[in-house]
This record gives structure tokens, sequence and C-alpha cells, in this order.
């Protein structure tokens, strides 16, 4: 029996689909890409997030693979080394062991639509043989390439001027009616196999020109200095190392923005139809994300971040005072328009529709403005000046607030029914004029200062009578609502009600109560219609979200239990993906999840901190 971390493949009989925890992610800081234990590279975006991907498998087997792995029955897992992305791939067969090292070679300031790729096969003990599948599908999956041949490799061609090499120091065959480049070698003990696929290349390039030591080493040390910033030594140093190295992947770095997650349209439940393009940025995700990377000493990530989205914030339309001036989420150079549309995939295990676009960009959600506002806050905590030019675009969003706080909106669920006025909402409404005020005193504004914390006050009354639900015992979803929403969660750590609030504690049990998801701390979102319909597993950020709560309250023993039970549902890379299956078990939704790796960073801090203010 393979282990929990282990797949068992027949290559004979190879598996359509895998379990997503399965998977590990490497990256550049432009793109990533999905490899399996079983040697397969099933995702990837080349050259950047948002391109058209090229290797689709994950969503479809026929749409894009690259394998490179034993050709006769293995058991295989996956590790990191250690402080690093570079992803180490083991193959173990009754004639002997094989690893490869998976990495994409950091280039800091890359300009040109390139990327590379770089596997390193070792033999480590015994003769294996191996054998190689490239088939890429250019297109989103759609489109067989035709491939070219010089002695050095392959050059896979698509239209639109997309092409992708692979270089080898072994023969390569074509199959052009399949679409795919194989090829069968044997490694034995001591031996090293290079080989890279690079996007962008005019011509296929001997594979010595890449220098895969050589970048493998600089790679390498990019992440230990990186990691090495980590100003948290607590007792989950190396489950936050890995959820920040995840993070930092997340990252693109021409712009600074930070995309929700790597992947699209992997289920929230399988065979459902919540399925959604997370390729994206978007404000409340990255300004979460923000802030993980300012609480964990990491002040320039956090700082490009802000400075790309204040140059996106529109003017203030006078003739529409309630039109948008931030967008739920932009695309990653800052295109304020991203339309949806499906792709005739298959989807993961056959759940559809598989989409590219968001059309949540252009709905009305009132917490982003106050994460923003948050985030600006948390920037001069860390360090960072607040010019006057940029006062004036945060003054846009805090006048924008003031002006529309007590319209409905879609929250942060991205509902599609009709808008509620929810608390969630609501409170960040509040964080907004709250954060505001207190910009305002840093810049010496004592008037403007004075005048948003009253407006503050205002709000939390509002909220405080009509988010309250005296038979639920509870702050519920909406205003006036019986359905109660996890995302209430967040009022402690926000500042919104002190530690020992009544009403938070029987908020916390009415969640607890109707809320949970299989073993506790899973938790559903919501249980009420959101206007998309289908089924979705437990939302892992909220469960950490719960963690922090517990430990921002003084139960800490509790707020323990509840990190360390989630630590156990990690993948065995230590990655999450934005929801479990209520058995525990199963990862569902984009993968790797960038609102899950934070919330474990957020929670391991919270709770460190919780207990030096019982020590101090």
């Amino acid at each position: 029996m393979p282990r929990k971390d282990e797949l068992e493949i027949d290559p004979q009989n190879p598996p359509e689909f895998i379990p997503l925890e399965h998977y590990g992610m490497i990256g550049d800081n432009r793109t990533c890409a999905l490899l399996s234990p079983g040697g397969s590279i099933d995702w990837a975006c080349l050259p950047d997030f948002d391109s058209p991907s090229v290797f689709s498998a994950i969503l479809d087997p026929s749409a894009g693979k690259y394998i490179i792995q034993p050709a006769i029955h293995f058991t295989s897992r996956h590790h990191y080394e250690p402080s690093t992305n570079i992803l180490v791939t083991e193959f173990n067969t009754e004639n002997g062991r094989v690893r490869i090292r998976n990495f994409m070679p950091y280039a800091a300031g890359r300009k040109g639509p390139t990327a590379e790729i770089h596997r390193t096969v070792e033999g480590v003990t015994g003769h294996v043989p191996m054998h190689i599948i490239f088939a890429p599908r250019f297109k989103n999956g759609s489109e067989k390439p035709v491939f070219e041949q010089n002695k050095f490799g392959v050059m896979a061609k698509g239209s639109e001027k997309a092409s992708l090499s692979l270089s080898a120091n072994h023969p390569l065959d074509i199959d052009q009616d399949k679409g795919q480049v194989t090829s069968q070698f044997s490694v034995n003990s001591g031996e090293f196999h290079y080989f890279v696929a690079d996007w962008g290349a005019k011509t296929v390039f001997p594979v010595q020109s890449y220098h895969s030591i050589r970048r493998i080493r600089i790679t390498r040390e990019f992440w230990r200095n990186w990691i090495s910033r980590l100003t948290y030594f607590g007792r989950y140093r190396e489950q936050v190392e890995r959820a920040l190295l995840t993070l930092k992947m997340l990252i693109y770095e021409p712009t600074g923005a930070i995309v929700a997650a790597p992947t699209t349209s992997l289920p929230e439940w399988i065979g459902g139809i919540r399925n959604w393009d997370y390729r994206y940025s978007w404000v409340r995700d990255s300004s979460f994300i923000l802030r993980a990377f300012f609480k964990s000493g990491f002040i320039d990530e956090g700082t490009a971040y802000f400075d790309w989205i204040l140059q996106l914030i529109d003017e203030p339309d006078k003739n529409d005072p309630q039109k948008n001036i931030l967008k739920v989420l932009y695309g990653i150079r800052g295109e304020k328009e991203i339309p949806e549309s499906e792709i005739p995939l298959r989807g993961y295990l056959d759940s559809k529709p598989v989409r590219i676009g968001n059309l949540a960009v252009d709905q009305f959600q009132l917490d982003i403005y106050g994460s923003l506002i948050e985030a600006a806050w948390l920037y001069t905590e860390n360090g960072g000046v607040i010019t006057m030019s940029e006062w004036g675009k945060l003054t846009d969003i805090i006048e924008y607030v003031r002006a529309n706080w007590r319209r409905p909106d879609s929250g942060i669920w991205e509902a599609r029914n009709e808008p509620q006025h929810y608390t969630y909402s609501k409170v960040w409404a509040w964080v907004t004029l709250f954060y505001g005020a207190r910009l305002a005193a840093k810049l010496h504004l004592d008037d403007i200062a004075l005048k948003l914390s009253q407006e503050a006050m205002e709000i939390h009354s509002d909220v405080i009578k009509n988010a309250w639900n005296p038979k639920k015992m509870a702050f519920t979803a909406s205003y006036g609502s019986d359905h109660l929403d996890a995302s209430v969660l967040i009022l402690l750590e926000l500042g919104f009600l002190e530690p020992g609030d009544i009403r938070f504690k029987q908020t916390l049990s009415a969640i607890r109560r109707e809320l949970s998801a299989g073993k506790f701390p899973l938790l559903y979102r919501y249980l009420s219609d959101d206007g998309v319909g289908g089924e979705e597993g437990a939302f892992l950020m909220l469960s950490f979200w719960l963690a922090e709560a517990l430990a921002i309250s003084g139960d800490l023993q509790q707020s323990t239990e509840v990190l360390e039970s989630l630590l156990q549902k990690a993948s065995p890379l230590g990655l999450y993906g934005e929801m479990l299956h209520p058995n525990g078990n199963s990862h569902l939704g984009n993968f790797p999840q960038g609102f899950s790796m934070l919330g474990l960073v957020n929670a391991a801090l919270g709770l460190e901190n919780a207990v030096h203010e019982i020590k101090s």
C-alpha cells in the first residue's frame, strides 16, 4: 500500500485525474506550473498567469501534458527542497530509484514574454527505464501543435506565434497525428539528464545552453535568501514558510499584482458548476495577502502591490456618485475588463463548465474599499509614508464609502442574486472610516480625522442595531436575516468588537452549531441561496479565521487545537485548496489557493501574538 503522500501508477494504465492535494507548484513570479507526483506537468499557462494554458490535463486528460516518469510500475512522492520552491519528485521502482528536480528559474526584472521549465533527472539507485511524453496544446487545450526538429530537440508551434521548445540530450520521436513527442531512455545510478522547455525561443538550443546546474543554484539561493527575512519564529515556522513561499509565487512581478490562485475552474464540488477563473488580482484577496506579508516581515512585496493598486483607482464620477471607483478584481497588468466565457474542456473529474475570465469584476462590493484603506494603514505601520498625492487617492476611497455605505451590495461571496445589506460589508465600511481617521491623524489632518471617527461610530451603531438578531443570538449574514454567515468571524480581528464581547461568543456558538461542515473545525460559508446553485465544500480560510478569533478572545487551547487540526488537513506538500470536502480528506476549488495560505499565516501569527500578550 502506498503512503498517504505517495501515488502508485502503472504507466500502461495511468489515471485520468489525480486528487488535487497531490499536486505541487513551481513558479517564476510571472506564472506557475502544477506537477503531479507521477511526473506530469498538468497545468501551465505560458508565459503569464493569464495566458492561454499550454498544459491543461488537470481539466481534461487530452488537453496537454508533459510527462517524465519511469516506464515501469512505480510509486512516487513529492517534496520541496527546504526553504525553496524547487519541487523534487521521487520515483521508486523494482529496478531502482529516480529523482527529478523541477523548477522555473527566477529571473528578477525579466520583461520579455519568456518562461523556462527545467527538469533534472537523477539516477539514485539501480537502472530504471524512463519515458517522456511532451504533448502541449495551445489556446487553452484546443490546438495541437506542429512539431519541428533539430539535433538539439523539438519545437512545438501553434497559431498566433505560440511556440514551446523542448531541449534534451536524447533522441525525440515526433508523432504529428497524436500531437506529441516521445522518448525512451534509461537512468543509471549517479547519472544526470537535463530537459528544458522554453516558451518563446526562436529555435531549439542545446540543453547545455540553459546551464541548469547554475540556474538551480541561483534559484535555490534566491528562495532561501527571500524566506530568511521571515520574522516569525514560532512553533509553526515550517508551515508558515511554505505558505509564504507559495504566496510569493502568486505575485506577478512586472506589476506587483497578486493572483488569487494560478488555476481556473477547479470545482468547489465534484461534478458541480461552481467553477471559477482565479488567475486575476482581487482587491480583497490581495489586501489580505499584503497583510500577511507585512506582518511576516516582507515589506517589499506589500509595498509593490500597494503602489500598483493605487494607480488603478478611478476618478469619482460627479454625475454618478454610485459608480464604482475600484473594480472587484483586475487583470495582472491592471486590465479593468475581464469578460467571462466557457471553453469546451471536460473539466476536472467532469465538473463543468470550464470558465475563462470572471464576471464579478463589475459588482458593487463595499468591503474592498475598506480592505484597501486597512492595507494603507498597515503600509504606514511598517515604515511606508503616504504622500499627499496618495492621500488624495485614498480620500476618493473614503468619500466614496461615506456616500455609498448605506447601499446594499453583492458581498464578499460575490452573490449573483439581489444585493443585500451584508454585515461583513458594513463592518468593512466602518474599517474604511476608522482607519481613514487614523491615517488622517498621522498626516495631522485633525479635523478630517475627527469627522471620520464620528461617522465610523455611526456605522458601528448601525451594524450593532441591524445585524444582531436576538432570536438567533448572533450577528447574521445581513440586516434582518435569520441566515448565518461565517465571514463575521473576522469581527474580532478587525477590532470591531472587543475580545470579551458576549455577542461574539454567542455568534461563534451559533456558527459552530449551524455551519459546521462534517468534522469540526470545518465550516460552510453559509447555507442560504446565493443565486448560483450547486454544492460546495467547507471554506478553509474561515476555519483559519476561527483559530485566529479564538486566540484573540483568549481561548488559546482551542485556537491551537483548531490550527493543528487544519495543519493536518494540508496536502502532503503543505498546500491548500480553496475548500475541503466535509470528510476532511479531499481538497476542492482552485489550487493552491492564496486565501487559504494567507489564512494559515495570519492564524499562526495571531496565536503567537496572543501567547505573548498573556505572558507579558
